[in-house]
């Protein structure tokens, strides 16, 4: 069986929920639930308990649950591998989607221009804990996230990076005050943000916590995951957004957007790399695309 049926069983389980699971695995919820239907059907036994609003496994669907993750790891750690005896001149980098938009083109461009000839990139967006849970486990040779949560990095390489602001921005068509600003005036706005887990979601909970207020404290708040629609969709005055100020910072500039800060609220955000491997070896592509990263952020560089 592929492993991408027990993988969708683990989500699921996991999750407790098909559409939980499906934002996690980047498919549609039929599609998890095809898969669901199919892994049932191969092994002859109903694998979750979908009377009560959380999908529990029954006692085969915990059996299969329990062998499915050590598979899985299994196939984790044959990955990793091969990787490491396969000596080819790859690069497997995965950040956040704030770096991948605002820092990521510009880094690429340059790498490229020195290896337009690469045998195997790729590069992956995805959220700080999975990007974290993904380097221990070996799947990418670099990682950048911004985080504000207090991982611990003792058992990996990593460089601490100029970290970002995070800012409420509005439409000019708002006629909202820039700068510091009274809570109470953004309440009475919609407000866009990520999806659970997103680390700009994680810390304007987390400072509504400390005031004792909740997204539902906004007049509305609508969950998008694509930054660029966020940005479009507080330009045109349809509401307010909690984004990273390098996002939005030439629309600041041009006065397109207004940045606000509410007195008390946590907004800067620490940016960690993360690497896997080797990147001292002053001819490898790893070091290269280190030494670029390092120096757009005014980092000192090992480049070739």
């Amino acid at each position: 069986m592929e492993s991408v049926y027990l993988k969708t069983l683990v989500e699921v389980v996991k999750a407790g929920s098909i559409s939980k699971a499906a934002d996690v695995l980047c498919v549609t919820q039929p599609a998890v639930t095809r898969r669901i239907k199919f892994i049932e059907e191969q092994y002859g036994y109903p694998l979750l308990d979908r009377d009560g609003h959380v999908f529990i496994p029954t006692d085969a669907g915990k059996l299969v649950y329990e062998k499915a993750e050590k598979m899985l790891a299994i196939e984790r750690e044959l990955l990793a591998g091969l990787k490491s005896i396969h000596e080819k001149k790859s690069i497997a980098f995965i950040c956040t989607p704030t770096f991948g938009v605002v820092h990521l083109p510009t880094i690429m461009r340059e790498f490229m221009m020195e290896y337009n000839d690469l045998a195997d990139l790729s590069f992956m967006f995805d959220m700080p804990g999975k990007i974290v849970d993904a380097m221990r486990d070996g799947m990418y040779d670099l990682a950048v996230l911004e985080h504000c949560e207090c991982f611990d990095f003792s058992d990996m390489s990593t460089i601490a990076l100029p970290g970002d602001d995070m800012i409420f921005a509005s439409s000019s068509a708002l006629a909202l005050s820039g700068g510091v600003i009274d809570a109470d005036d953004l309440f009475a706005q919609t407000v866009f943000v990520r999806k659970e887990g997103c680390c700009s979601r994680t810390l304007l909970e987390a400072n509504l916590r400390e005031i004792g207020r909740t997204l539902s404290d906004f007049r509305s708040f609508v969950v998008v995951d694509d930054l660029h629609m966020i940005v479009q969709a507080t330009r045109d005055g349809q509401g307010i957004s909690f984004l990273s100020r390098e996002l939005v910072q030439d629309q600041i500039e041009a006065g397109q957007l207004r940045e606000h800060l509410i007195n008390g609220f946590r907004h800067h955000r620490n940016r960690t790399l993360i690497i896997h491997g080797d990147h001292q070896n002053k001819k490898s592509p790893l070091n290269y695309f280190v030494a670029i990263l390092n120096t757009r952020f005014g980092l000192p560089t090992n480049k070739k």
